[in-house]
């Protein structure tokens, strides 16, 4: 009889260590919001970005979260992060919508599945120095809204190729020994939601995948289909000391990016009396790289990264003899102190790119030279409250261009509608300081 109570005993207490072991989905609201003032003195302070100080709303995100947990381990989530863009408009048209909508399955055994609009591993397995970066987020932040870039220089933050949070498939597989592999799938890199399904062209925003560095009008740059990320990240920690490191690669098949493509140069706009010879009749498939690599002890931590774009997503030489240039490298290191509620942090971003190659013209002169940039960022950031932040930066950059790439640039349709001011070289400095809220 005895036996009988112990085997009772212990089916009822078994059943209710699974019933409080699954958990069905519960919802999380969290988010964020930034508040910034920042000027900047530059050499070149046309196009509306003279004076200040500027003040600023700055990203402003909230992010809905139903997470559940199935007996045998299994978690599921959805999450939806709605953004702000006070005064003005995001891709969709309006002034709030959803950067991020998705859901995602994880296991110890077999790994992470996610799928829906979210980045991929190009963005969540690496650390580079751009990482390690508070304040406003530098080069990726408010800074680069207040200063004239120079025409051609890219960004130095994305690979080019990435596709940003474009509708995709993600795979993680569990870490072993300290590495892990990640795989992401995109299908077309300007389709997010409840686009057009029809693969055979862009959206008319043609948004994700899109350095405006090579192409500044997005409508017609080049996009790409069946896009793959594959990265691998090693992670070790070494108690007084630990290590990240990390590789990442991107391929896909690129289209051109507009129906009128035989009337467009370079620039992603057209001039038919100027550019006839520059008809372009395909591109070049992006074929991008990225390595990261950081270390930390203490209160210390370094890191540096690599891009490497190689030719990826630029028109393949016609028989005029043009050369599509490349589409440009940039590497960054920096390190990061922490001590108390303080963050200060140091980094140096460098991005080079070689130009096309063109003939002159009565408009603009040969062209043939490199699109350059140099920024020296340093941020401090103080943790006052539980959730509530205040920050600086100071950015000191120099940029320039061939002399006959800015007025090539500057005889396309999107700077001749805009009024838009070619920017040959600009330098000079600017700060940033504002307040974040989490919770």
């Amino acid at each position: 009889m005895s036996k009988k109570f112990a085997f009772v005993a212990t089916a009822i207490l078994s059943s209710c260590l699974v019933a409080e072991s699954a958990q069905a989905p519960t919802l999380q609201i969290n988010g964020f919001t930034a508040m910034v003032a920042g000027g900047a003195s530059q050499q070149n302070n046309l196009n509306g970005k003279g004076g200040g100080p500027h003040l600023a709303i700055g990203a402003s995100n909230i992010f809905f979260t139903a997470k559940g947990k199935s007996a045998d381990g299994l978690q599921y989530k959805y999450r939806g992060a709605m953004e702000s863009y006070p005064g003005g408009k995001s891709t969709s048209g309006s002034p709030i919508y959803f950067t991020q909508n998705y859901i995602e399955f994880l296991h110890d055994s077999w790994g992470i599945f996610q799928v829906g609009n979210l980045t991929g591993p190009e963005d969540t397995m690496t650390e580079s120095g751009f990482n390690l970066l508070g304040g406003a987020l530098t080069i990726d932040g408010t800074f680069p809204n207040m200063v004239n870039t120079s025409e051609g220089v890219i960004s130095g933050v994305q690979m080019y190729g990435q596709t940003s949070k474009a509708t995709k498939m993600v795979y993680y597989t569990p870490t072993f020994a300290g590495f892990q592999v990640g795989l992401a799938f995109t299908p077309n890199t300007t389709r997010y939601g409840m686009a057009s399904l029809d693969n055979s062209g862009a959206s008319p925003d043609n948004t994700y995948g899109h350095e405006s560095g090579i192409y500044p009008s997005k409508g017609t740059a080049p996009y790409g289909m069946n896009n793959v990320s594959l990265g691998v990240n090693y992670k070790a920690d070494f108690k007084t000391w630990n290590m990240a490191l990390a590789a990442i690669y991107i391929q896909e098949n690129t289209k051109r990016g507009s129906p009128k493509w035989g009337e467009e140069n370079v620039s992603g706009a057209y001039d038919d009396s100027q550019l006839e010879f520059l008809k372009i009749k395909s591109v070049r498939s992006a074929r991008s790289n990225q390595f990261t690599a950081a270390v930390g002890f203490d209160q210390w931590r370094f890191a540096s990264g690599l891009i490497l774009n190689g030719q990826s997503r630029l028109p393949k030489t016609n028989t005029y003899g043009y050369r599509s240039g490349d589409a440009g490298k940039a590497w960054n290191v920096a390190g990061q102190y922490t001590v108390g509620a303080y963050q200060f942090a140091v980094g140096y971003f460098t991005t080079s790119r070689t130009l096309p190659k063109l003939p002159g013209t009565a408009n603009y002169g040969a062209v043939n030279g490199k699109a350059k940039s140099d920024v020296v960022s340093a941020t401090i950031d103080f943790n006052a409250l539980q959730g509530l932040k205040f920050f600086g930066e100071v950015d000191l950059f120099k940029m320039s261009t061939d002399k006959s790439y800015a007025k090539f640039v500057g005889t396309t349709k999107k700077y001749k509608n805009d009024s838009k001011a070619v920017t040959p070289s600009n330098s000079g400095a600017a700060v940033v300081v504002g307040t974040k809220l989490s919770f």
